[in-house]
């Protein structure tokens, strides 16, 4: 899928909620920080920004080439060896 169809900064911020849920680990391995529960995606997508140093000005991180980076290292593999999909559960009904 091209990267320009979607919105790059919400699907990174719906990729790392879905990593601090089943790998938080490596994002506090790889990004250096422990994403607390309550944090938004958004929130972790600028504290990952922040711990790289990817400053836009004016006090601003830039929330675009941190999402750039963030696809880039989880394709490549960098976060760890991983996969977002679940088996589905059987429930006894069944």
């Amino acid at each position: 899928m091209r990267d320009e169809i979607l919105d790059r900064e919400t699907l990174c911020a719906n990729l790392l909620v879905k990593l601090r849920a089943l790998y938080p680990q490596n994002l506090e391995e790889r990004y250096k920080f422990t994403p607390a529960p309550e944090m938004t995606g958004f929130e972790m997508l600028e504290t990952a920004a922040k711990k790289r140093g990817f400053l836009a000005g004016k006090g601003e991180y830039d929330l675009e080439r941190m999402s750039v980076v963030l696809l880039d290292e989880f394709r490549g593999g960098k976060l760890g060896r991983m996969s977002l999909e679940t088996p589905e559960t059987v429930t006894a009904d069944e």
